[in-house]
């Protein structure tokens, strides 16, 4: 009863919000959509520490006492659109839980991601914002949805499963050219930082974006490119990686091309995504690139092949004088374990302070391939993928932890780049127009890269992880 009750209050909320913007609201004409999910998760073999009490040095995930690791999450998202006229539009997206945080009952969460969002909180406002018609193009002023190419800076598919969808306080106007749409935008966010272009740390920044993009249905491409200065203060409370231990003190400004293209070819289409950084964090030079490739071959009605690539620099040994990483947005998820759950945050805090979601690609090199069949109602996709680290410790130097985003001392012997094989099953079933069930398998024999156990004397000892995923949506 007090999860209707709280959906009633936000229906509640939103017409009362609705009724104010407008002297007329009975004019108004309001439209829903919206989703609910529920889901259960189940991890064996996550922990790789060699005692259940070491330290979490280096790649150690010790146990937190349960095995397996299993939690569940519930999640309504109410989409409600007021059509003020024919050119004025308030869109919005309200959520009551919180989609990454993965614990029944619980909410807060301290996720790398691009947003501004009202954390600790059951009932927030996700999105928000005016969409005006003009004579110059579509302007939108409020808290906006964020997204670009394949989704490796940008990330938000909110039809989609999604767990940290990219959104920002801003000010945009998208105008269209025959076949080019121009866009300027500012953006802020309040509380966050930059997983997907290789901040780590919180920081409240600003984004001044410049977009073209190119479509020609007639030749079946899409094309874009992407600018954006983004800038921090000094008291942005940004990481400082270049410190063991990550000590709080720096901002950065730093310069971002991201460059996009999709293409047709009969039964064949690619897509592509390159994001180039420039520029200084923490004071010091920030230099990176990375890249993802998709190709799917459609091969009739029923079975359809894909490969995924994509490639994330690391951090080199230090100490260091430039900073090298890249964090994909954890959004884009090339395989359910390894590229999707944060094992650190499952097994310190059962995502009470921390995603248990936001492991997103950095420090590697992916190859995925996968199968899809559609048979009826029902869809099978069969993937495997390997994948290596781009920097590994030496053993003596200092080395960039990937799971803390900062350098801790080295010990022992060179690490390994193998970070590993998984192998993945997810199954489909399509109830009606609205209503969908899934389940999804992995198995993930993690390389001797999660052996290294930072100055600790005893490495860790790998085991082979399986996860099971069951799921519900349903969609209005």
């Amino acid at each position: 009863m007090r999860f209707f009750a709280k959906v009633s209050r936000a229906a509640f909320l939103v017409s009362g919000v609705v009724s104010a913007w407008s002297p007329s609201a009975s004019a108004l004409d309001l439209d829903w959509h919206g989703q609910f999910r529920g889901e259960t998760h189940t991890l064996f073999g996550y922990a790789n520490a060699a005692q259940s009490a070491l330290a979490p040095t280096g790649y150690s995930i010790p146990s937190n006492g349960e095995s397996p690791a299993s939690f569940q999450n519930l999640f309504l998202r109410l989409r409600p659109k007021a059509i003020v006229n024919d050119n004025i539009t308030i869109h919005s997206d309200i959520w009551l839980g919180a989609p990454d945080t993965g614990i029944f009952g619980a909410n807060g969460r301290t996720s790398r991601v691009n947003q501004s969002r009202a954390n600790q909180a059951a009932l927030s406002a996700q999105t928000l914002f005016a969409e005006f018609a003009s004579d110059f193009g579509t302007v939108r002023v409020g808290r906006v949805p964020l997204h670009y190419g394949l989704g490796l800076v940008w990330n938000s598919n909110p039809n989609g499963w999604d767990r940290l969808p990219s959104n920002g306080d801003a000010v945009s106007m998208v105008t269209k050219l025959g076949s080019f749409k121009f866009m300027p935008a500012f953006v802020k966010y309040q509380h966050s930082n930059t997983a997907g272009t290789g901040s780590v740390g919180n920081a409240g920044n600003s984004d001044y974006v410049l977009s073209l993009s190119y479509t020609n249905d007639d030749e079946q491409m899409d094309a874009g490119i992407m600018f954006m200065r983004r800038i921090a203060g000094q008291n942005a409370n940004v990481t400082n990686p270049f410190s063991l231990g990550g000590v709080s003190t720096s901002g950065f400004a730093y310069n971002l091309w991201d460059i996009y293209g999709k293409k047709k070819l009969g039964i064949l289409t690619l897509k592509a995504e390159i994001p180039v950084i420039s520029g200084t964090y923490a004071g010091n030079p920030y230099s990176t690139v990375a890249g993802a490739l998709q190709a799917e071959a459609d091969l009739g009605d029923h079975w359809k092949l894909k490969l995924n690539a994509g490639s994330a620099n690391g951090q080199g040994n230090g100490p260091q004088t430039s900073l090298g990483t890249f964090y994909f947005h954890p959004d884009y998820r090339p395989a359910l374990i390894l590229f999707n759950y944060n094992l650190r945050n499952i097994t310190q805090n059962a995502g009470t302070n921390g995603s248990p979601f936001d492991a997103g690609v950095t420090n590697a090199r992916f190859l995925a391939l996968s199968a899809d069949l559609t048979a009826g109602k029902f869809t099978h996709v069969f993937k495997g993928m390997y994948a290596m680290a781009d920097q590994a410790a030496d053993g003596v130097n200092q080395f960039f932890n990937t799971f803390t985003g900062a350098y801790e001392a080295a010990g022992g012997s060179a690490q390994s780049t193998d970070l590993g094989f998984e192998v993945d099953y997810q199954l489909g079933y399509q109830w009606d127009e609205s209503i969908r069930f899934g389940a999804d398998f992995g198995l993930f024999m993690p390389g001797k890269f999660f052996e290294y156990a930072g100055n600790s004397a005893v490495a860790n000892v790998n085991r082979a992880i399986f996860a099971s995923s069951l799921n519900m949506m349903v969609r209005f």
